[in-house]
C-alpha cells in the first residue's frame, strides 16, 4: 500500500500544485535567461510533476512571461462550446485559457509534448513502406512534391503507431449510462448523478493520457487515433477523427483518421492497423472518393473492399459517410493564450507544437460536402476526470459512500469488481516501472530512438537486458528473505506486519514478472526500429511469443512478427501469422494477409 499512496500522492501534487509566483526582473535580457533555464530544465528525463524541478520551470516561465506583452484580442475557442457539459468545468480549470501564469499541470503538458516532439522527429526519418513508396511516386505529380512529403510522414506515424501501440479491445461506454428507474419513481428518466470518467469507471478512448500511451505500449483504437493525432500535429500535420452516425447510440461512433493536406482528406483506420486503400488496393484513398465510390465501403447489397465475407462486415458502409462528424482535438492546454506565446518564442531547435487553432481547422473541415459538423473531441478531458476518479477509488476515501451511489446509479458489476480492476490496472502499469527502473530508463531512451549504447551512453536494449531478471532470481526473490535482502536490498523492517510485508514481496515480485516481460518484447521493437529484422525476430517470435507464461504482448508480438517476415521476403510465413490472429485487429490483419503479394518463389 506504500506504493499506492506514492501514486495517489503523485495525483494530488498535479492537481494542487499552485502557481508559482512571478519574480520581477529589471531587464528584457533577465527573463529570457530565465527562460532559457526553464527550457534545459525541461529536458531532464527524470522530470515529474512532483519533482523540484518543475517548480523552477514554472518559475523560470513566468519571469520570462511576466516581461512579455500578452497576445491582443485573445478569445476562448467558441468551438470549446461544443464539449459535453460534463467536462466544460474540466476546461476552464486546465486551459486557463487567458492566463498568464503557469503552474506545475503546465509544466507536466510541457513535458508530454516534448516527448510527443522527441517521437515523431525520429519516426519520420525512419525508412517508409516500400510499396507506399512506390504508391507516392505514381501520384506525385497529381498531388505535388509538398502534399507528396507530408503524406509520406503521416504514414510513418501511422505506422509506428499501429507497430508500438498494441490494440486493446475497446471497452463499454458508460459516459451516457442513465438508470432505468428514475429516483422520485416520475415518468421523466432519471439523470446520472455521476459522470462515468469523473467515477473512475474505465471506457473507450480514455484510460491513459498520451504520455501513458507512450510509455506503456498499448491502448483501444480511439487512443490509437488520439496519439497519431497529437504525433502529427508536431509535424505540422492535421488531423481529424471522422465519426459515422450511430446505430444505436445518438452519438457519433468513431470510424477513422483524416489526414487533412492541401483541403484533402486521406483516410486512416488505426482500428484495421491499415491506411484506407484506393479501390486498386494501393496506397490511401480519399474522402471525397469513399464517398462517390460505394465500392470501397460497400452498401447493404453491394460488397466493399474492407469486408472479409457477409458475415464479416467493415462498420462503416457507404450511406454512413455521407456525413459524418468531424472530431478535432482540442486538449485544454494546446487552447491557452500562455501556450500560444511561448510556441512564437521557440525556433530551430527548441521548436515545440504548443497551441492549436480549432477554429482555423473547423473551417477547413467543413469546405468538404461530407463535414456535417466539426465538434472537440472530449477524450482528453475524460482522460483528466478518469485519473482522478480512479485515484479517488484507489485511496478508499469516502468508500461507504462512493460504493452506495455507485450502486444507486446502477451501473454493471459492483463497486468491490471496479476496485479489484483498477488495482490490477495499477499493477500492470505503475508498479511495472517503480520496481524496475532499468525499465522506466529504457523505455525514455526507446522513445527517444536510442536504441543501443552510443559512446558512454546506454540505449534502451541495455537497459531492458538489465531488467530481465532471471527465472532462477525470480524464484529466489519470492522464497529467500535473505536473497531478497542481498540482491535487491528489500528486507523487512522491524516492527512491520509479516503479512502486509509479504503482500509486498509478491506486490514486487508480480512488478518485475511483468517488467520482464514489457523488456523482452521492447527489445524486439527496438531490433525492428533499428533494422536489425533478423535479432527482431528472435525476440518476438523465440523470446516473447515463445515464452513458458503467456506474454501479455501477444498481440503485438504477432503483428510485429508478421511485419518482420515481411521485409525478410518470408511472405508466405507472415501471411500465416495474420490468418491465425484472433485479436482486436484481426480484421485489418486478415486484410493485409489477403493484399499480399506473392512473390513468384513462394508457395500460399
Amino acid at each position: 500500500m506504500l506504493l499506492l499512496s506514492q501514486l495517489l500522492g503523485c495525483e494530488s501534487a498535479q492537481r494542487s500544485a499552485p502557481t508559482v509566483k512571478q519574480r520581477t526582473t529589471t531587464t528584457q535580457d533577465a527573463s529570457t535567461r530565465e527562460l532559457k533555464n526553464a527550457l534545459e530544465l525541461l529536458q531532464d528525463p527524470n522530470l515529474t510533476g512532483q519533482s523540484p524541478t518543475a517548480g523552477k520551470i514554472a518559475y523560470g516561465l513566468n519571469a520570462w512571461i511576466s516581461k512579455q506583452p500578452p497576445i491582443p484580442n485573445w478569445q476562448t475557442p467558441e468551438l470549446t462550446k461544443t464539449l459535453p457539459t460534463e467536462v466544460q468545468r474540466v476546461f476552464r480549470q486546465r486551459a486557463r485559457s487567458t492566463s498568464q501564469d503557469f503552474n506545475i499541470e503546465d509544466v507536466v503538458f510541457l513535458r508530454e509534448t516534448l516527448w510527443l516532439r522527441d517521437v515523431s522527429s525520429w519516426i519520420v526519418k525512419q525508412q517508409l513502406d516500400p510499396k507506399f513508396e512506390r504508391w507516392l511516386g505514381d501520384v506525385r505529380e497529381k498531388l505535388g512534391d509538398t502534399t507528396t512529403s507530408k503524406l509520406g510522414i503521416a504514414h510513418r506515424l501511422f505506422d509506428w503507431t499501429v507497430r508500438n501501440i498494441q490494440l486493446d479491445p475497446i471497452s463499454p461506454d458508460f459516459r451516457d449510462f442513465v438508470p432505468k428507474t428514475s429516483a422520485d419513481n416520475s415518468d421523466q428518466p432519471a439523470r446520472p448523478q455521476h459522470y462515468a470518467p469523473r467515477f473512475g469507471i474505465p471506457g473507450p478512448g480514455y484510460r491513459f493520457s498520451a504520455e501513458q500511451l507512450l510509455l506503456y505500449g498499448h491502448g483501444d483504437f480511439w487512443q490509437r487515433s488520439w496519439l497519431f493525432m497529437l504525433l502529427a500535429r508536431q509535424q505540422g500535420i492535421q488531423v481529424a477523427m471522422l465519426s459515422a452516425p450511430g446505430i444505436a447510440s445518438k452519438k457519433p461512433l468513431p470510424w477513422c483518421t483524416a489526414v487533412l493536406l492541401d483541403e484533402r482528406l486521406f483516410l486512416f483506420d488505426t482500428r484495421l492497423g491499415l491506411p484506407i486503400p484506393e479501390e486498386n488496393r494501393r496506397g490511401v484513398v480519399e474522402l471525397t472518393e469513399v464517398v462517390r465510390n460505394p465500392r470501397i465501403l460497400g452498401t447493404t447489397e453491394l460488397p466493399g473492399l474492407l469486408d472479409l465475407n457477409p458475415q464479416k462486415r467493415y462498420p462503416v458502409r457507404h450511406a454512413d459517410a455521407q456525413k459524418v462528424t468531424a472530431f478535432i482535438d482540442g486538449s485544454p492546454h494546446y487552447l491557452s493564450r500562455r501556450m500560444q506565446q511561448l510556441q512564437e518564442t521557440l525556433t530551430g531547435d527548441q521548436r515545440i507544437v504548443l497551441a492549436t487553432s480549432t477554429t482555423d481547422l473547423a473551417n477547413r473541415l467543413t469546405r468538404h460536402k461530407a463535414i456535417d459538423q466539426v465538434q472537440i473531441w472530449p477524450i482528453a478531458y475524460d482522460t483528466i476526470l478518469y485519473r482522478l476518479g480512479r485515484a479517488k477509488t484507489l485511496s478508499r476515501d469516502d468508500r461507504a459512500l462512493r460504493k452506495n451511489a455507485y450502486q444507486a446509479m446502477g451501473w454493471p458489476g459492483d463497486y468491490d469488481t471496479l476496485e479489484k480492476l483498477l488495482l490490477r490496472d495499477y499493477e500492470f502499469h505503475d508498479v511495472v516501472f517503480q520496481f524496475s527502473t532499468s525499465l522506466a530508463s529504457g523505455r525514455k531512451q526507446h522513445l527517444r530512438g536510442k536504441f543501443f549504447k552510443h559512446e558512454d551512453e546506454p540505449g534502451a536494449a541495455n537497459y531492458y537486458l538489465q531488467a530481465r531478471v532471471s527465472d532462477r532470481d525470480l524464484n529466489n526473490f519470492l522464497k529467500d528473505p535473505r536473497f531478497r535482502a542481498r540482491q535487491f536490498g528489500f528486507g523487512q523492517r522491524a516492527g512491520k506486519d509479516k503479512n502486509r510485508d509479504q503482500a509486498g514481496v509478491e506486490l514486487a515480485h508480480r512488478g518485475m514478472q511483468r517488467a520482464k516481460q514489457n523488456a523482452t518484447y521492447w527489445i524486439g521493437l527496438a531490433n525492428y526500429d533499428a533494422g536489425r529484422f533478423e535479432v527482431a525476430l528472435d525476440w518476438l517470435e523465440n523470446r516473447t511469443l515463445g515464452a513458458r507464461e503467456e506474454s501479455p504482448w501477444k498481440v503485438g508480438a504477432r503483428y510485429n512478427l508478421g511485419r518482420t517476415l515481411e521485409i525478410l521476403g518470408r511472405v508466405a510465413d507472415a501471411r500465416r501469422v495474420y490468418f491465425g490472429d484472433d485479436s482486436a485487429q484481426s480484421h485489418g490483419n486478415t486484410l493485409r494477409a489477403r493484399w499480399l503479394t506473392m512473390p513468384s518463389t513462394e508457395n500460399p
